[in-house]
């Protein structure tokens, strides 16, 4: 009897451990993502994609709060597409961490998040935007500006949310090959897994840092005597090329900024070269005799072949920065861009 007795025992126990042992591992996966709609106005369904894996969970069930268990560790990009009344509002959200919360509410035009628990990368990726907000009414130097990126890129550097902040660095410098260096540098440390993940900007990158060269002494223009020629390059530093035409307003400010800076320009053996697409030869005279332009100037002979057309110069002005053995730098598109390049050299 008493054998029996504790059989049984030992049985009730067994079962008793194992159907803890089960719900605990359920209730305790770590890698959860819950998101929790206040209000009366309710989804019809909450869809989770991980951007890296393109794997889209949908829930639809009554059960409230959504509970998205994620196989992997969570540490990544995601979208939430929350779909109500066949409208769908999409949020792009960056988390890390472990049993992660999040609290917001629907209204009849999008879906807000209020507060996130257990992932400090969200509120990272809420600081860059918020810095983004500031900074465009604020009046801030650009190296302060890139500056502050690069700090936040380093902040997040094994995490996908570098690739957003470096998409906006990007597109504040990609004429700017020093600047990028710069990124590419801070991106470097990068684990490699991280280098290849979907949002990566590293080929763009590359892309963009991909040396290219120029030779001058291919190309002919009209000079001041109406000769055609080439373009004097026997400087042995650095030269900047001006493309610009009469009737183009922001090359006439410039212009006059630019003269006031060739002092700078040859201190840091730099010379300036303009080449014009005008194609009356008295007006383009004219203007250089009438302010005393005397710097090396130049027309395109616009017969197919010319300077502006191989470099893709469709926006004016453009400057491009070269070495003297043809390889690229970088290029401007006003002269506060000149003076913020050469005053941090």
């Amino acid at each position: 009897m008493k054998f029996r007795f504790n059989l049984l025992l030992l049985t009730c126990l067994c079962f008793t451990f194992v159907f803890f042992a089960c719900n605990g591992s359920k209730s305790t996966n770590p890698n959860t993502i819950s998101i929790e709609i206040s209000g009366t106005n309710q989804p019809d369904s909450i869809q989770l994609l991980n951007y890296n894996k393109s794997e889209a969970i949908t829930i639809t069930t009554n059960e409230r709060p959504f509970i998205f268990h994620q196989k992997d560790t969570i540490h990544d990009a995601f979208k939430i597409n929350v779909f109500n009344n066949k409208k769908v509002s999409s949020k792009k959200i960056f988390l890390n961490g472990k049993h992660i919360n999040l609290k917001g509410k629907l209204t009849a035009e999008q879906f807000m998040i209020d507060t996130v628990t257990n992932s400090d990368i969200y509120y990272k990726q809420m600081h860059f935007y918020a810095t983004l907000d500031s900074l465009k009414t604020l009046k801030v130097n650009d190296s302060i500006i890139n500056n502050i990126l690069l700090k936040q890129i380093k902040e997040c550097i094994h995490h996908p949310l570098s690739f957003e902040i470096s998409d906006y660095y990007i597109a504040k410098n990609k004429n700017h090959k020093p600047l990028l260096k710069d990124l590419q540098i801070v991106l470097e440390k990068q684990p490699e897994d991280l280098k290849t993940h979907s949002l990566s900007i590293h080929r763009e990158l590359n892309k963009l840092l991909k040396q290219e060269r120029l030779e001058l002494s291919e190309f002919n223009f009209y000079d001041k005597n109406g000769k055609v020629s080439k373009v004097s390059t026997t400087h042995n530093g650095d030269y900047l090329i001006d493309f610009w035409f009469v009737h183009c307003p922001p090359c006439v400010k410039d212009h006059k900024k630019i003269a006031t800076y060739l002092d700078v320009l040859s201190n840091k053996n730099t010379e300036l070269i303009g080449i014009s697409i005008d194609t009356v030869e008295d007006k383009w005279l004219h203007y250089l005799e009438t302010n005393n332009y005397n710097w090396q100037n130049y027309r395109e002979l616009r017969k197919g072949n010319d300077l502006v057309d191989t470099m893709n110069v469709w926006e004016f002005p453009t400057y491009i920065l070269i070495s003297n053995t043809g390889e690229v730098k970088t290029k401007f598109y006003s002269f506060e861009e000149i003076a913020n390049y050469f005053n941090d050299l």
